[in-house]
Formats: structure tokens, C-alpha cells, sequence
């Protein structure tokens, strides 16, 4: 797709705005931070072309209050982005939204779920508030729709859409996505500024698509496109991410980004990939952002000859790194189709760690194919790799729309057909029962509703403690990158990680010998699900005392690190990135 696709066609601003809104109901990623790129990237388009836009946010427990301000608003135009997580959520609001303000707003819906299902969402029960449904990138098929509606156009001219005229499906011919991401305008940040700009860290996206093709995911990769897309993966130019990053910074003083590409080292792991993301990091040094950054990255892509990368991307500001591991064992990778091997996932692990990165991973440790041989193996590798995180122990796979194991369920007699009216994540059989009622029972220890669901109200110790250790990380991490040279702070900041490091090594045998006992205990066909519920309230202790050992042992280093002058706040606005500050 041209630059010109992009361009407008009609002025949304005259003679009167158009108004469009994107409401976003929080859940699962955007409960810890809001910020969705997918709507800011829309709005930054129409805006462009004139409309008026807003955007607002609100928890599920709060849409009502969203509704209010909606029907205040009268928005000729309401975009829902759609994601598995919060799909009940979302038919209600929208429900409610189109009982406020009637059968004159259109409602559109988009995101990975209306991708990949289609014209059957319009037809699904609860969804019947849609009017349309944007298929593929959003970009120029908003941008064309809010045009037809504006100039009193044929809906039926716009690219990707699918949609309903006297009754009938319309569905129009599917348009690629943007070709060159340096054309598309920077994505808004009202959110942002609508939080008072206390956000985490701001999402960037440097790329789109992926060239691996998991059959778990649905996330646009090199199998499940829609449309004619030339390429699976398309990348921004180095100058143009940091030149987005440098705005950001210049503008709200932020210097902490979460890049949201599916893989950050893509093309499948050939050197161009690690070329470009070599020059991202040199532009950040080279401009002294003093930054931090988070990224995703696959395991195969990297080996002992990426250290000197690694250590430049360290010193430009990496600070955290998801991998999808998703399987300790070669039988597990094989089923996702993973590119990578156990030894790749090991290995990963290990280089990152000694950067000095922190590792978060992605694990599927319950599928309807498990086996006890393969939860033994997940278990060993978990304890060796990751094992003071219980709910990596305890994850199972879960559904999206367009993901290709859906059929392979279907073909296998183990898909509960009622997913296409409810879309719950957890609509299938197991092969073997026992593996079922060890997968439920382990989750039922962070309360039924989660086992039934993955939905939480009440948070657990355990979850608590998986974002409290990437804090820690952090905390510890950058103390290190700012005053690390220092001996006096480096004895302390080693006795900190002296304290820590056994806690985390007995909660990872902890972890590993609950498992393995309720493995067992499965196996033989015992009452799986009382013994794990006997184990809910010691475990939330457990974790209850160790999270308030860490947390008392991170306030002794940070008590001591300022009696010795060292500046402890400094690491939330300033690090030192130049390469000659930290050599």
C-alpha cells in the first residue's frame, strides 16, 4: 500500500467534525498500563484528515460511567477495539452503548478478534449492537469509512470491511496494510495525558507482522495473514523509531518504552533484522536518550556470536525481554511448530541474563495433548530456568480466534463448538482426563473464578510477586548502570542480590515439589482438586512472608545506598547510556 492511501480524500472537518470515539474497556495487559496503540494510531490518522477524535478508558467495572460520557459526546462514529481477554466485557458496553444513543451512531469493530473472525461476529449472538467490522490493519479502512459517512459515499467502496445493508452481508475486497511504516503519522498519546502521565512506560512500535508461524498465535504472522499483504513482517526505519522516542522523551520527559513488536529481531533471525535493531540502538547512544526499553525476541534467533549485540543493546537501554519459551520439552516445541530447540531456550535464557536483562517467557505448561512425561520435563525445566514463578507451573493454553490449533482441535474431536458463540478460551477437551483435572485443580489455588475463566478480582500473592520481581530487577538493574562503578555501591547492591537470590531459590523448589506432587497424585487418579485446595492458603502465605522478606531486604540496600550519598530516586529520571559513562 502507497503513501497515498493514507492520504485524505474529504476534509472530516468541514462543514461540521466529524466526531468519532474509541472507547477501551481494561483488561488483562491494559489493567497494569492502559495505553493501546491500535486506536492511537486511527486517531492520529483521522485527525490528520480533520474529524474529531477522543478516546477514553475505563476498568470493566466502570463502563457505565463510559457510556455516560459517550451518549454526552453523541459520536457519529464509536470503534471498538476487540481483544480475546476482554470480549464479554466489550459485547456488553457495546450493548449498552448502542441503547444510549440509538441507530444513529455506527459501531465498528476491529483488532485481532474481528480480523480473523469476520462476517461471523456480526452473526454471533450478543453482537448484534455491530453495524461493521474492519478486517487487517485499521488504518486506511477507518480513514475511507469516516469519509463515506461524511460525504454521504458507498460503505461498499471501503477496503476491509464487512458489514450489513438491508439485512444482507456486505463483505468488500481485503486491502494490505501500510507497506512503508515511516508514513504513518506518530500514534496519539491521550491516554497518556489522560492518566496524568503516570503510566510505566509508553508503547512504542517499531515494527509489524512476524515471520514465524506458532499455531497458538494469532497475531498477524507468515501463515495467518488476511488480505495481500506483500510480506509477514514489515519494519520502521531505525531513524524513525528513535526519532518517535526522542519526541516522546523531549515532550513528557519519559524515559521508559515498551516496544510491542511481535518479534524484535525479525526477519527470522537473518543478519538484516540484527542490522537495523544494531542501528536502533546506536541512534539511542548517539543521541544520549537515556532510555530504558523493553522488548520481545525468539529463542533460534540468537546464539554466542550475538554477545557483542546483546551488550549494545544493554548499554542503549535494554531492561527486559520476553521470549516465548511456551514448552520445556522438544515434543512441546514441535506441536507449537517453535523454530526453537530446549537447547535455544536454555541458551537464550543464559546470554540474556548475563547482559543483564531481565526474562520474562510466555509457557503453555497444560494442553489437551499433555502428557505427564512432558509436564515432568516443563516442571525440570521450569525449576533449573524460572522456577521461583509458580504461575509458570500452572498456565494452559487458551484459544484466540485465527490461531491455527482451533482446527487442529476441531480435527482431533477435541473442540467444545460452543467457541464460536462464546469465544472462551478454554473450550476444549483434554486427551487424557487427568491432565484436566491437574490443569484445573493447579489454577483453582488462585480461586475458581480463575480456573474457570483466568479472570481475577482479589490478586493472589503469587501474582503480586511476579510483578514485584520484575520491579526488583529494576530497582537493582539500573542502580547498578548508574553507580555500579562505585565499590562502596556495588558491596551493597551485591549483598542485596546475596539476600535474594537463596529466597528465589527456595521458592523454585517450593514450587517444583507442590507440582510434582500434584502431578503424581494425578497420575494415580487421586482427588487432585482437594489436595490443591488444602495447599491455596499455605501457598498465599508462603509467598506473603517471601514477598515481605525481598521487599524488606530492597529498603535495607536502599537505605544504605543513600546513607553512603548515592542518589536512589536518579534511576527513575536519568540513567547514564553514553558508552563512555558506562565503560
Amino acid at each position: 500500500m502507497t503513501t497515498a492511501a493514507l492520504a485524505p480524500r474529504a476534509d472530516l472537518s468541514s462543514p461540521q467534525p466529524l466526531r468519532v470515539a474509541f472507547p477501551i474497556v481494561l483488561e488483562g495487559d491494559l489493567v497494569l498500563s492502559p495505553e493501546h496503540l491500535g486506536p492511537a494510531y486511527l486517531a492520529a490518522v483521522l485527525r490528520r484528515a480533520g474529524a474529531s477524535v477522543v478516546i477514553r478508558d475505563a476498568a470493566v467495572n466502570e463502563t457505565a460511567a463510559l457510556v455516560e460520557d459517550f451518549a454526552r459526546l453523541r459520536p457519529h462514529v464509536i470503534g471498538l477495539s476487540i481483544t480475546t481477554v476482554s470480549i464479554d466485557e466489550i459485547a456488553r458496553f457495546g450493548a449498552a452503548i448502542r441503547a444510549a444513543l440509538g441507530p444513529q451512531v455506527l459501531i465498528v469493530a476491529g483488532g485481532p478478534v474481528a480480523t480473523h473472525l469476520g462476517s461471523a461476529l456480526l452473526a454471533a449472538p450478543g453482537w448484534e449492537f455491530l453495524d461493521a467490522l474492519v478486517r487487517g490493519e485499521g488504518e486506511v479502512p477507518m480513514l475511507r469509512l469516516c469519509e463515506a459517512l461524511h460525504t454521504g459515499g458507498d460503505l461498499g467502496e471501503v477496503p476491509s470491511l464487512c458489514f450489513l445493508r438491508d439485512g444482507a452481508l456486505v463483505e468488500t475486497p481485503l486491502s494490505a496494510g501500510v507497506g512503508q511504516l515511516d508514513h504513518l503519522p506518530d500514534p496519539v498519546r491521550d491516554q497518556f495525558e489522560q492518566h496524568a502521565r503516570r503510566f510505566p512506560y509508553l508503547r512504542v512500535s517499531t515494527s509489524r507482522g512476524c515471520t514465524s508461524h506458532c499455531t497458538f498465535c494469532n497475531a498477524p504472522h507468515a501463515r495467518n495473514r488476511v488480505g495481500p499483504a506483500a510480506k509477514p513482517w514489515r519494519g520502521a526505519s531505525p531513524a524513525r523509531v528513535v526519532d518517535e522516542i526522542e519526541r516522546l522523551v523531549e515532550a513528557y520527559g519519559v524515559n521508559t518504552f515498551d516496544f510491542v513488536d511481535s518479534t524484535f529481531e525479525d526477519p527470522g533471525g537473518a543478519q538484516f533484522g540484527k542490522r537495523r535493531v544494531a542501528a536502533i540502538a546506536n541512534e539511542i547512544l548517539d543521541r544520549d536518550l537515556r532510555i530504558y526499553f523493553n522488548v520481545c525476541m525468539q529463542a533460534a534467533h540468537w546464539s554466542e556470536d550475538d554477545r557483542p549485540l546483546l551488550d549494545l543493546l544493554w548499554r542503549a537501554g535494554l531492561e527486559k525481554v520476553l521470549v516465548g519459551i511456551e514448552s520445556g520439552s522438544q515434543e512441546g516445541l514441535a506441536r507449537w511448530q517453535k523454530k526453537s530447540t530446549t537447547e535455544d531456550n536454555r541458551r537464550i535464557i543464559r546470554l540474556l541474563r548475563e547482559t543483564g536483562a531481565y526474562v520474562a517467557f510466555g509457557f503453555i505448561s497444560f494442553h489437551p495433548w499433555a502428557t505427564f512425561s512432558e509436564i515432568r520435563e516443563n516442571s525440570a525445566f521450569l525449576r533449573d530456568m524460572f522456577g521461583h514463578n509458580l504461575r509458570r507451573f500452572t498456565t494452559r493454553l487458551e484459544l484466540y480466534p485465527g490461531a491455527e490449533v482451533i482446527e487442529e482441535l476441531r480435527a482431533d474431536g477435541l473442540l467444545d463448538e460452543t467457541f464460536f458463540r462464546t469465544f472462551n478460551p478454554f473450550s476444549f477437551r483434554y486427551v487424557d482426563e487427568r491432565v484436566e483435572r491437574l490443569a484445573t485443580a493447579l489454577n483453582a489455588i488462585y480461586g475458581a473464578e480463575y480456573a474457570e475463566s483466568c479472570k481475577i478480582h482479589v490478586e493472589p500473592a503469587v501474582f503480586r510477586f511476579e510483578t514485584d520481581d520484575i520491579v526488583l530487577h529494576t530497582f537493582a538493574s539500573r542502580l547498578r548502570r548508574v553507580h555500579g562503578s562505585d565499590p562502596a555501591a556495588a558491596e551493597i547492591l551485591d549483598d542485596f542480590a546475596a539476600t535474594v537470590e537463596p529466597l528465589k531459590r527456595e521458592m523454585a523448589q517450593f514450587n517444583f515439589a507442590l507440582v510434582s506432587d500434584l502431578t503424581d497424585r494425578a497420575e494415580r487418579d487421586d482427588d487432585v482438586m482437594a489436595a490443591a485446595a488444602a495447599l491455596a492458603a499455605p501457598i498465599e502465605a508462603f509467598y506473603g512472608d517471601r514477598l515481605r522478606a525481598i521487599e524488606a531486604a530492597k529498603l535495607r540496600a536502599g537505605f544504605r545506598l543513600r546513607r553512603k550519598g548515592f542518589d536512589i530516586a536518579g534511576i527513575q529520571t536519568a540513567p547514564p547510556r553514553s558508552e563512555k559513562e558506562i565503560a
